[in-house]
Parts: C-alpha cells; sequence; structure tokens
C-alpha cells in the first residue's frame, strides 16, 4: 500500500514539474502568425509617428491620424487586438513566440532593403561617370565678317 502511494506521489511530482504546459489559443484571439504581422505593422507605424516621418503636416496638428488603418489592412478590430494582445501577455512564451515571428519578419525586410541598396549600388557602378581630361584649345583663326 505504501509503495502504490509513494508511486503515485511521484508520478504527481513528475507530472507538476513539467514545463510544458499546452495553452489552447480561444477562437476570439489572433493566431501568433497574424498577431506578429499586426504587431509588426503596429510598432513600424508607432515608429514612424514618434520620428515624425510619416507626415508633417499631420504632426503638426492636435490629432494626428496615422496614415493607414493597420486594423483594417487585417479586417480585424481594435477590440480584437487588444483581447489578442491581453491574451498573450497573460501567457509569456506565446508571446515569446510571436516576438520571434515579428523579429523574423523584420529581418526579411532589412533584408530586401539591404538587397535593393546593394542593386542600386552595382548599378551606379556599372554606369561609372568618368571626368572627362581637359582638352586643349584650338585656336580657330577668326572669320571675317562680311
Amino acid at each position: 500500500m505504501i509503495q502504490k502511494t509513494v508511486l503515485i506521489f511521484v508520478c504527481l511530482l513528475l507530472f507538476a514539474c513539467s514545463n510544458e504546459k499546452k495553452v489552447d489559443i480561444p477562437s476570439n484571439v489572433l493566431s501568433k502568425q497574424k498577431m506578429a504581422e499586426v504587431m509588426l505593422d503596429v510598432h513600424l507605424l508607432e515608429a514612424a509617428m514618434s520620428l515624425n516621418t510619416y507626415n508633417t503636416d499631420m504632426a503638426t496638428s492636435k490629432n494626428p491620424a496615422p496614415p493607414f488603418d493597420v486594423f483594417a489592412k487585417y479586417k480585424i478590430t481594435k477590440k480584437q487586438y487588444n483581447e489578442s494582445f491581453d491574451f498573450y501577455t497573460r501567457h509569456p512564451d506565446l508571446l515569446k513566440d510571436v516576438y520571434q515571428l515579428v523579429l523574423e519578419n523584420l529581418s526579411k525586410m532589412q533584408a530586401e532593403v539591404m538587397n535593393k541598396k546593394e542593386e542600386k549600388k552595382v548599378m551606379i557602378d556599372t554606369v561609372k561617370i568618368v571626368p572627362l581630361k581637359k582638352e586643349k584649345k584650338i585656336n580657330h583663326p577668326k572669320r571675317k565678317k562680311k
């Protein structure tokens, strides 16, 4: 009897110490991928607004509106975004996964920008403008006016 009790206790202890907790994402919460895409655009928009790179006229107005609606782009509501954000902040492991996807997407964007810069640099290098050497002036005899 004591052996069974000890065995049950050990099994419970092992299951209780398990770090693997499977959390199901509710249907009203955005998937990790979609949440990462939305968060990427939200963060980029916030950065542009803080740097005033989106529109200086809007920045000087009393109620600046963003140049585009992130929520409309992804066909979600602000409520859905807030509920999803709240859910992920209560589950740090899932939020870490979402931010990992955000970082991957940012890395892809950075690589695209760098590739475009390299393409432009190659194009400029292939069309290198070489200054012409000064030519010697040729003295032409002046024509007589009639």
